[in-house]
């Protein structure tokens, strides 16, 4: 009898633990369904609750993006998590989009990775599109102007970088090495000098922390770190180890910004503005009676990591590509260096001021910047309203991307994508003809802030090092391959090279 009994009960809790599960995903699919809105555009079927993340997580996103693209459309939906995200792929979806209809689609989204790092969207890249964002955009590139960006007194620093530079390769002889971290400490010291008005030497131990947080940080895959979408996760052990990496490599530069402005406080001199910082001292001061002023510290503070993050990574990993590609291709870079050298001879510094006598390492830059495209999906954007576009209705509040690489690797635009060809940008003449299609920096009111910055240290810093230097494969070195690794950045495989100094 009471083993009659005992099963009875085991029974009994089964049916029991069966119907939970069962009115669980009922709730579950019934959630999904009503909080998706109608009329979205058309997309691949995704898992119940994780939607589309695992086929993204796995290889290159913007590749199975791109190829989604070609079965459902230019406009098309996809789930990451429960955050509906339509993506726009090509040219003219895109350029409508973000130019023609900047307003609508120039907002930024409360995605998980925000929500993670940066839930109050403060700064200017994940900050809303509205009055804090534009008065922030607005006083930063006032404030970088008066600091040289875009004018000639910048490429000064510029320069000094590049010398620092050509000492640091000429120490490793004819020693193979990876470049990467040369470059990188190069272009920092740029962004350092204009936010904190000094540079580093490169075996500091505070920078060299710092590049090794920066190196952490952009080689993650985010899809790859399912907790990021689904917080709940985080309480699983080993779970929530990918999403504390990053909130803790975010952390220590952030410690590193606060100590900063901590010592410009005490320094402050309003007769002598240093650099970016002071600049933001001064107009924070001058607004201390203002209560409804986003001038705070808080907000400085993230105005200057967005500025650091930015201006530190993307540029150097443009250069990484950029020396992959010569050493892969001698015939191109001999190319460039006979027209480096006929316009500026072997010791005349390169200015900005003969890009337009440069047309083919112009064109060559060009084509690094669409075949590696380090940012493939861009920038998130989302919806700044409830918006019909292409016969669709977009909610406000949607997550948009831009597939910056089907746009860069078009065959309709750009035949045989996968080639390495900087004639796409020359015209018959042998001229400079600049292409649309190549947008690194992403168009519309987002743009990239530093467009401009950037665009001055690439030409400043390749031109002045293969008019220094010829950059080799090593003797009986494989090939390094093009394919790139799918972290924050796309961004190569390391590889090394053998620099040979020109007399």
């Amino acid at each position: 009898m009471a083993a009659a009994q005992l099963v009875t009960s085991l029974v009994g809790e089964n049916v029991i633990l069966q119907t939970a599960l069962v009115l669980l995903l009922v709730f579950v699919a019934t959630s999904w369904f009503f909080s998706t809105p109608k009329n979205l555009p058309p997309g691949p079927r995704g898992w119940p609750v994780v939607g589309n993340v695992f086929s993204l997580a796995m290889g290159h996103r913007f590749l199975t993006m791109t190829e989604w693209a070609k079965m459902y459309g230019p406009v098309y939906t996809i789930k990451l998590g429960r955050e509906t995200t339509v993506i726009l792929s090509g040219y003219d979806v895109m350029h409508e989009a973000l130019v023609k209809r900047g307003e609508d689609f120039s907002t930024r989204p409360t995605d998980p990775l925000t929500k993670l790092l940066n839930p109050q969207r403060l700064g200017i890249i994940a900050a809303p599109f509205g009055t804090p964002w534009k008065e922030h955009r607005k006083f930063t590139l006032m404030s970088l102007r008066e600091f040289g960006f875009g004018k000639r007194s910048m490429e000064g620093k510029i320069l000094e970088e590049s010398v620092a530079l050509q000492a640091e390769i000429i120490k490793m002889g004819n020693k193979p090495f990876d470049i990467s971290r040369m470059v990188q400490n190069a272009v920092t010291n740029v962004i350092c000098s204009i936010v904190f008005g000094s540079r580093f030497e490169y075996n500091d131990d505070k920078f060299t922390r710092l590049m090794d947080v920066l190196d952490r940080a952009f080689s993650l895959n985010v899809f790859g770190q399912i907790a990021v979408f689904f917080p709940f996760l985080r309480r699983v052990p080993g779970m929530g180890k990918g999403p504390q990496v990053l909130i803790d490599l975010v952390g220590t530069i952030r410690a590193y910004l606060r100590e900063e402005m901590d010592s410009h406080k005490k320094t402050f001199d309003s007769n002598d503005i240093r650099d970016l910082i002071d600049s933001y001292v001064r107009e924070t001061k001058s607004r201390e009676n203002d209560e409804e002023t986003t001038f705070t510290d808080e907000y400085t503070e993230r105005v200057l990591f967005d500025l650091f993050i930015a201006g530190a990574e993307t540029t150097s990993t443009t250069l990484y590509w950029a020396f992959l590609y010569m050493i892969l291709n001698p015939d191109i870079q001999t190319k460039v260096q006979e027209e480096i050298h006929s316009v500026l001879g072997h010791d005349k510094p390169p200015s900005t001021a003969h890009r337009a006598q440069m047309p083919y390492t112009e064109a060559v830059l060009t084509e690094v910047a669409r075949i590696g495209t380090i940012l493939p999906t861009g920038v998130t954007h989302a919806t700044s309203r409830d918006t019909s576009f292409h016969g669709y209705d977009i909610p406000e509040g949607t997550l948009v991307l831009p597939n910056l690489w089907s746009v860069h690797h078009d065959p309709e635009h750009f035949p045989n994508p996968g080639m390495f060809d900087p004639g796409r940008f020359l015209d018959a003449q042998g001229q400079y003809q600049r292409d649309d299609h190549v947008m690194p920096f992403g168009i519309g009111p987002r743009i990239c802030l530093g467009k401009q910055l950037a665009e001055m240290e690439l030409f400043v810093f390749f031109t002045s090092l293969l008019q220094h230097f010829t950059f080799k494969l090593p003797e009986g070195a494989a090939k390094p391959t093009t394919t790139g690794m799918n972290g924050l950045t796309h961004s190569p495989k390391n590889f090394d090279l053998v620099a040979e100094p020109l007399a």
